[in-house]
């Protein structure tokens, strides 16, 4: 995180739990989807909010392509490593084409990524963001820092062939390509610990309640927030309601339903992750009350994503036609567990 080099003892789990990401839900009506990343350009803000810091998002100037583009990029991230800025952006994970021919999906690194699998390259969140910290372009060096990896102290400092980014660039979506997501001092004092804690607990309320602006600054178009969307995907989770959706997103968007069904497991997994760093936090800070109850949303999560999984299966080997009744008893069972999410979500929010 590049807020970690403005503000002494930042972790990752500390910032997710500070975003408040871990409380909220997102999801887009009738489409079995949810955003991929939970973390927003909203989200980026309001942590600068807390510490008296200020966001900034940048993409190329519209019309510039090719090496224009990678010029200007570089110009920008070395723009703000002189100002003692660090740059956070997205590199694209590129798995090998050997690999992906057998059916299977390995990231350069070797490892097998089986949440991938099942979704076309077009439709694959094979990307992932990284903070440099350092450039020497003369000699094509670059260095970075993970966070994840870091923070697991798998070596929080690497140094790459400038040439790496470049390539790794090439699979990237266009929206992300040439990104950069930085933080800078303002002249507003960084709130107090205490008032910190106070805004993060109201903000949390609000993430729950699903009020749009503290999920994104997009228009809110088919999509709902928290309790709401949970319901959402809950009542889109009736079997002959599934299979709908399943078959308009195959003959409008070209998605295989197990594509549709990968995507959802994966979403689903990411609300686990969440909620297990911001837990982690909160146990080391001795919030037990917090720490409890989160814990108990992120064994729900948890059992909803084993439901999830349960579903690759059934749609790879039925028909359309019995889709729906063989689905039936892993969707009610997903609805079961929604209803208690629900619960859970308003049990926090009612006076």
């Amino acid at each position: 995180m590049v807020l970690g080099s403005f503000v002494k003892g930042m972790t990752y789990p500390k910032s997710v739990y500070y975003a408040t990401n871990p409380y909220g839900f997102f999801y887009y009506q009738h489409s079995l989807a949810m955003p991929f990343a939970p973390w927003k350009e909203a989200d980026f803000e309001w942590l600068g909010s807390l510490y008296g810091l200020s966001f900034e998002r940048r993409v190329s100037p519209r019309g510039i392509q090719g090496e224009a583009a990678w010029k200007e990029y570089l110009d920008r991230i070395e723009g703000y490593l002189k100002r003692g800025v660090p740059v956070q952006t997205y590199f694209g994970w590129r798995p090998r084409k050997e690999e992906e021919k057998e059916g299977k999906i390995v990231t350069r690194g070797g490892v097998r990524a089986f949440w991938w699998e099942g979704l076309k390259k077009e439709f694959r969140p094979d990307t992932h963001s990284f903070v440099v910290v350092g450039m020497d372009r003369s000699n094509d060096l670059l260095w970075f820092n993970a966070p994840i990896a870091g923070w697991f102290g798998m070596g929080k400092y690497v140094k790459k062939p400038l040439f790496n980014l470049k390539k790794s660039l090439k699979s990237l979506r266009p929206e992300l390509k040439y990104t950069t997501m930085v933080y800078s001092p303002t002249d507003t004092p960084p709130k107090d610990e205490k008032t910190r804690l106070e805004l993060v607990k109201k903000r949390i309320v609000k993430k729950l309640e699903g009020d749009p602006v503290t999920y994104t600054k997009e228009p809110s178009y088919r999509q709902l927030f928290g309790i709401r969307a949970l319901e959402g995907l809950r009542d889109d989770l009736r079997p002959h309601v599934f299979v709908r959706i399943l078959e308009g997103r195959k003959r409008k968007q070209g998605i295989a339903p197990l594509g549709v069904v990968v995507w959802l497991k994966l979403s689903i997994f990411q609300h686990r992750f969440m909620t297990s760093l911001a837990a982690e936090y909160l146990e080391e800070q001795m919030m037990m009350k917090e720490w409890e109850w989160l814990s108990e949303l992120n064994i729900l999560y948890h059992r909803l994503y084993i439901s999830s999984v349960k579903l690759g299966p059934i749609v790879t080997s039925t028909d359309g036609s019995l889709l729906a009744e063989k689905s039936e008893p892993v969707l009610r069972e997903m609805r079961g567990t929604l209803d208690e999410v629900i619960k859970h979500m308003k049990g926090a929010v009612s006076p």
